[in-house]
């Protein structure tokens, strides 16, 4: 029997060791101050990604007008480059009042759908306020794109990637579904990195994730074609045209429905385009799922203000990006998100094909 005192040591003991661990969660989980109540703020994802390169400038000042406030919106930068730190934060950290915003780019939603073990949020719980959507389009050699559909079962084609489940990922697939087997070259994290591997002829194909978004991009995409590469089809899930050099290039459906016909009933298609549609995210504006209706309601008004911005417009129509707001924005949300059944899809096929690229 545990005697009063024995029990009192050990209920002392575990105190003690709450106390331990407590201090040594990552920063991610510690708590932060929270915003004085009622005043809006932006949460940044991924301070060093290109999503926070390109709308930081613009972003808080826009959004500042839409509240009617004299200066832009304050912002919490979080380290990284993908945002699944800043998108952890904002699930655990900010989810009480919904007076701060996050903006996270597609990477984390990737990361996400994969079953990465750092993810602690669920973006299908997220109220979008602004998604801004690109277009990638997959370059590859001249004869990969004349015979994707006529290749040999099962032929190796090396796919340039950041990592094993980075933004290249619905790439990697989508050569899956073509019926050729996707080896991924790591560490080619930069469009200007993936095109020297393909010029050096270290890879086959390539994907260009935001191919308009600067006039150093759509150089390197001109050039890649005048060197005899060509776009093979974009990733859009949406009937959005994409030309190169007044060309028009096929959707992935299109594709498919040439080449490869049998895979658009198939549950990895199916998988395919939630996968897609994150890493055609550039910009997701969001708020915690449980944000009152009257703070959702300001946060929309001034997100419809901030629309009407000369930099936000010029961020839509001058870089090749979908600008979506309001119900659109929360369709293209539920579509990005899946269903259990396409999740657990992409994450067997994952799990079948990680210990080989691992090993290559």
């Amino acid at each position: 029997m545990i005697t009063r005192r024995a029990l009192l040591g050990m209920l002392a003991a575990g105190t003690a060791m709450g106390r331990a661990m407590a201090s040594e969660l990552p920063r991610e989980r510690l708590s932060m101050p929270a915003n004085p109540s009622g005043t809006p703020g932006l949460l940044l994802a991924g301070d060093h990604s290109a999503m926070a390169d390109r709308w930081s400038p613009i972003l808080p000042a826009a959004l500042a007008q839409g509240f009617g406030l004299p200066a832009p919106l304050p912002v919490r930068n979080t380290v990284g480059q993908d945002g699944v730190t800043g998108a952890n934060l904002f699930d655990s950290q900010f989810a009480s009042d919904g007076m701060m915003a996050l903006a996270a780019p597609g990477s984390a939603l990737v990361s996400s759908l994969c079953g990465d073990l750092r993810i602690h949020f669920d973006y299908s719980r997220w109220l979008p306020l602004l998604l801004s959507m690109t277009v990638p389009v997959v370059i590859g050699r001249a004869q990969l794109h004349r015979s994707l559909g006529n290749f040999m079962r099962d032929r190796p084609v090396r796919i340039a990637v950041s990592t094993l489940t980075g933004i290249e990922l619905p790439t990697v697939l989508a050569m899956s579904l073509f019926g050729l087997r996707p080896i991924p070259v790591t560490g080619l994290a930069t469009p200007q990195a993936a095109a020297a591997a393909l010029h050096d002829n270290q890879v086959d194909a390539i994907q260009i994730t935001d191919p308009q978004g600067a006039p150093d991009t759509m150089a390197l995409v001109e050039s890649l074609t005048q060197a005899g590469f060509a776009p093979l089809f974009t990733l859009s899930t949406r009937t959005t045209a994409f030309s190169v050099q007044g060309q028009a290039v096929m959707g992935m459906e299109d594709r498919l429905r040439q080449d490869a016909r049998s895979a658009l009933g198939s549950l990895l298609y199916a998988a395919w385009k939630p996968l897609a549609g994150a890493a055609s995210v550039d910009l997701a504006l969001v708020l915690p799922m449980l944000t009152q209706a009257a703070t959702l309601a300001r946060w929309r008004t001034a997100t419809a203000a901030a629309m009407r911005d000369g930099a936000i417009q010029a961020m839509g129509h001058d870089t090749g990006r979908t600008l979506l707001t309001g119900t659109d924005a929360t369709q293209a949300l539920q579509q990005i998100s899946g269903d259990t059944t396409t999740i657990m899809a992409l994450r067997r096929w994952l799990a079948a094909k990680l210990p080989t690229w691992r090993l290559d």
